[in-house]
């Protein structure tokens, strides 16, 4: 049996594609997995913002209290992550209503503490929720070490 040119390229190529397999299969899942990683930290994101909004919106009604609204926030955040994990705040936040107020500079743990039952109407309050994202990535912290996943809302007491 005699060899034709295109006999001997094939017999020369055999295990190329072992090779370019080994080599873009491990960039290739790293690409899927940071893309899941990323996904479920916007996911994490716009569910703890949801859940700032609809505990501030519970909290603007007459008659509700703080331990109410935060228990409303906890109760949304729980259909998705550990609710130990997350930290929920509900401040005064009438430090807002100044105009020399630069929200990059506040720190929202210090500010007073409200009881909604009893505040006045008008008066601005916040709710805030974080949690660290090395809490609840999906993977192991490689791709968004060390950060804090947040979500608030500020409102008016009605």
């Amino acid at each position: 049996m005699q060899t034709t040119p295109s006999t001997k390229r094939r017999r020369n190529r055999s295990g190329s594609s072992a090779v370019e397999v080994a080599l873009t299969l491990p960039i290739f899942i790293m690409f899927l997995a940071a893309l899941m990683e990323f996904g479920h930290g916007f996911f994490v994101s716009h569910m703890l913002k949801a859940a700032a909004k609809a505990g501030a919106r519970y909290g603007s009604s007459p008659g509700v209290t703080t331990a109410q609204c935060q228990a409303k926030v906890q109760q949304i955040v729980s259909s998705s992550i550990n609710v130990a994990k997350a930290t929920v705040y509900v401040k005064d936040a009438s430090v807002f209503d100044t105009s020399t107020v630069n929200p990059s500079n506040i720190n929202y743990a210090t500010l007073p503490a409200i009881e909604l039952s009893t505040s006045d109407q008008g008066r601005l309050f916040i709710v805030r929720v974080s949690v660290p994202y090395d809490q609840v990535a999906l993977l192991p912290p490689y791709w968004v070490k060390g950060r804090t996943v947040t979500g608030q809302s500020v409102l008016r007491h009605e």
